[in-house]
Order: C-alpha cells, then structure tokens, then sequence
C-alpha cells in the first residue's frame, strides 16, 4: 500500500507540468484533478472524520482526423474512522457498473487506495456517422436531477464528487440525418441477457425544441421513452418519461415522469424547479426501502427514489466574481414529510483552484420522532491541470 502510495504520489506531481509541455507538440493530451474532501459527520451522539483524496488523469490521443482514443482513469485514497469502523467497506467502493472489472483496491485498517478506468473507447468519426466501443458514458438524459432517460448510466444527484458519472463497457453507433437531429444505436455488454440494455434514439428539433424519442428493452424491462427541452419565452423547459413493462413476469410495470422549469435572471440569480413521479415506487415507502435512497452505485433509470413523489427545488448566486452560493432542496410529499437540504458556496482561490463548502441535511420521520436523520459538512479543495 504504501509503495503504491508514493508512485501515485510521484506520478500526481510530474504528469501536469509534463503533458502541457507535450501536448504542445503531440497528438494527444493529458489532463485532469486532484481534489481532497474532507467528510464530517455529525449524528446524535457522536461525530466522525473521513478524509479522500481523489485524483483524475485524462487520456486523449487522436491520430488522425477521424479517430480519438480516450482512456481516463480514477484513483482514490480514503482514510478515517468510517474505513476502519465498517468491514469489508472497501466492497462499498469497489462497486462496478459495467462488465470487464478494470479496477484495483488496496488497504490495511484505516486506509484504503483505489484505482479504476472509467472511460477507454475508441471514438470513429466519418461524413454523418459516429461511432464509439469500449467503456462510455451514453447520456440519454436531459434534466438536472432525474433522468428516466438514461437507460444506460442513471446517477444519483447526492454523488456529488463524481461529476463525470459512471459509464458501460458499450457499443454505440450514430448517424447525424441533420443539423440538429440523429438516430443512435447502443447496447452494453453484460454475463446474461437479462442484464443487458439495448436501445434506440431519435433525435430531432422542431419549434424551437429539442425532442428524442428512445425504445428497446432495458436490463429485464421493454421500454419506451420521450423527452424535450426548449423554453417558455425566458424561462427554460424540459421533461422526460420512460414506461417499463417487464418481459420476464417479474417486477412491476413503471412509469417514470419528470418535469423541470429554470430562470436565469440579470443579476446571475438562478433557480430551478424539478418534480419526479414514480408510479411502481411506494408513496411512503417503509425503512428498509428508504435505504436506498442515498445509494450512489447501481442506479437505474427504473428505480430513481423509492418515494413515489419527489420535488426539487434549487436557487444560486454569484455573489461576487470569486465566490457563488447556492441551496438545493429535495421533498418528499408523504406522510413521513422527508427532507433533504443541500447548501454550497465555491471560492475562486486563484485560477484552476476551487475551495467547496457543501452540506447535506436530511429530515425523516422514523417510529414517530421527526428529526435530523444525517448531517454532514464537506470540505473540498480542487486543483485543475
């Protein structure tokens, strides 16, 4: 463990300054982060520290005009009282979405180091047709916090760290039949056909608008999709459903619906308003379903929020040119009246140097005491390269 933490270490500090150097002159380049987050969680009768460095390396090589190779890969070292409290909790890290495991994991009491390829595609480029093969994001959704669209890689809106979201070990194929519209062609590999998801979109504008239509069967589910975005005079407008109907005569039919208004005014006020409707989810679902809820790996466009009804609500600002804030807000309407609240500020420190302050406050009614459920404060510095 603690060589591989040196040669990462080594490795954080000499690949910035060397690929701008090269990508100056080369046909590829590499990029990426280092960020380290600090975790604080403060319960009723104690309060835990955790800390994670997270780095991100960016590969592109491109030979020529119609080719491009990217590989991108994720390193993270955890260490504090939850790694050495849980058991086994390094198989909470190591949860993997797609079918070839490309990841590595390392540790010893307090301390856990873990390495994954995310991305490793080839990307073809010819005339009006695209296509991709390897581990890809295919992102099929079109709102900011549900997406029963992204049939291939659902995410959860309180994973706040990973923001470039999983992607599948898939086959993607697309042909551009005009400016703004496309048909596209995908399926990820998977052991058993059960597991796989094979769909089609088509994508076209019309008004102003931006629609796409989507069909295919997803893991053991036939479905059939529809979204749009476009905007009511200033204010932005989009929406996605999804219908699943399983083929296996097991599960329950699904009808995934969500709907979002945002406004950007002058003075860099933003808000945005979503609302999610899950027809199979309960409308108040019982303890061992709300577990769920805060779950970060293997999330499908099927089964969002085990709360039939969820609204969000987001407002930010930029306070100043340096530093922007902003509070978001999920509630589900029930008779347990659950609450999660998200406030954030990001400082500027200086260019390619981010300081977060994130909070995540949730309220639920459990045996008939509603109070704070989770509180937690996260610290987060972010370095660009």
């Amino acid at each position: 463990m603690k060589k591989l933490l040196i040669i990462m270490l080594a490795f954080l500090i000499y690949i910035p300054s060397w690929s701008q150097k090269q990508e100056k002159e080369k046909n590829w380049w590499i990029r990426g982060y280092v960020k380290d987050l600090v975790n604080v969680n403060i319960s009723n009768d104690s309060t835990t520290f955790d800390n994670l460095i997270h780095n991100r390396l960016n590969f592109k090589w491109f030979p020529n005009d119609e080719i491009n190779v990217k590989i991108e890969l994720r390193n993270r070292f955890f260490w504090g009282e939850t790694v050495k409290s849980i058991p086994n909790y390094g198989k909470l890290v190591d949860v993997n979405n797609d079918h070839f495991d490309l990841s590595a994991m390392n540790g010893k009491n307090s301390i856990l180091g873990h390495t994954m390829v995310d991305r490793a595609y080839l990307e073809w480029y010819k005339n009006d047709w695209e296509v991709r093969v390897g581990r890809q994001r295919i992102n099929w959704g079109i709102n900011v916090v549900w997406n029963p669209n992204d049939l291939f890689n659902a995410y959860s809106f309180f994973d706040f760290d990973y923001e470039e979201r999983p992607g599948s070990d898939a086959v993607s194929i697309k042909k551009y039949t005009g400016v703004a519209s496309s048909l596209e062609l995908a399926s990820n590999t998977a052991g058993e056909f059960d597991d796989m998801v094979i769909a089609g979109k088509w994508a076209w504008n019309k008004w102003n608008y931006d629609f796409q239509l989507l069909a295919g069967k997803a893991r053991e589910d036939y479905t059939v999709g529809f979204g749009w975005a476009g905007n009511i005079k200033d204010a932005g407008f989009k929406g996605e459903f999804t219908y699943f109907s399983p083929y296996t005569g097991k599960g329950d039919e699904a009808l995934l619906f969500t709907v979002a208004l945002d406004y950007s005014f002058e003075s860099s006020f933003y808000i945005n308003g979503s609302l999610l409707v899950n027809t199979a989810a309960s409308v108040t679902p019982d303890f061992q379903e709300n577990i769920n809820l805060f779950a970060t790996d293997r999330i499908t466009a099927k089964e969002l929020s085990p709360f039939r009804y969820a609204t969000f609500l987001q407002a930010s600002y930029s306070f100043h040119p340096l530093i922007n804030g902003g509070v978001a807000t999920i509630y589900y309407p029930s008779k347990r009246d659950a609450l999660f609240i998200n406030p954030s500020v990001t400082f500027s420190v200086k260019q390619n140097l981010d300081l977060d302050l994130i909070s995540q406050i949730y309220y639920d009614k459990f045996f008939d005491d509603y109070k704070v459920q989770a509180r937690l404060i996260f610290i987060r510095l972010k370095w660009n390269f």
